[in-house]
């Protein structure tokens, strides 16, 4: 029924936004203030913060300095992971932990179809 909206935002999550969703850009600008704000009000204390998967990537995209246009192909999470951020000031921060799953029994699976077409796309000839 969505047939077009879901190509468009397949091909551009960061910037489309489905009728009734949200873009990435979107999400980034209502959550990157909060955690500046976190970090401002506990400068020294641990904070945990839960989140949908793409929140989280987005914000360490953002965070870290790298282009947040390809959080879905290049930051692939497990869900109910841990990630660890250590933050020197309100916009400065290192990855310490990403996507630490030892809390699960067993081991994390391997990377499939979860990650957007652009990763499972064999690369041309």
């Amino acid at each position: 029924k969505y047939a077009g909206e879901y190509a468009a935002w397949s091909e551009d999550p960061f910037t489309f936004a489905p009728g009734g969703g949200e873009s990435g850009v979107s999400v980034l600008a209502r959550a990157l203030p909060v955690i500046r704000e976190l970090v401002a009000a506990w400068p020294n204390g641990n904070v945990a913060v839960v989140s949908h998967k793409a929140t989280i990537r987005l914000l360490i995209s953002s965070l870290l300095g790298f282009d947040p246009r390809g959080y879905r192909d290049r930051l692939d999470m497990q869900p109910c992971c841990l990630n660890i951020l250590d933050f020197k000031d309100p916009v400065r921060a290192r990855l310490m932990l990403f996507n630490d799953v030892s809390h699960y029994v067993g081991e994390p699976t391997r990377s499939t179809n979860r990650l957007s077409k652009w990763w499972d796309t064999a690369p041309a000839d």
